[in-house]
């Protein structure tokens, strides 16, 4: 599944910088981070990893290889 939830972003934009696949995104009106793109999450944990707050909610129901570069 990869990302199930925001709850209680602070908008300080960590996660969005740390996600290889642009899932995450800053929404313009609210200013906090919101799951744009949820099929395209690899499931790295970054997002989690680099958030200040813990406020990501990951499910690992479903993992896509990671797309490296050669």
């Amino acid at each position: 599944m990869g990302i199930e939830r925001i709850d209680g972003c602070i908008g300080c934009e960590s996660c969005v910088l740390a996600c290889p696949t642009d899932v995450l995104r800053i929404n313009e009106k609210t200013k906090k981070a919101e799951i744009r793109y949820q099929q395209d999450c690899q499931v790295c944990y970054l997002c989690q990893q680099y958030c200040p707050v813990d406020a990501i909610t990951i499910t690992a129901g479903r993992v896509i290889p990671a797309i490296t570069a050669w």
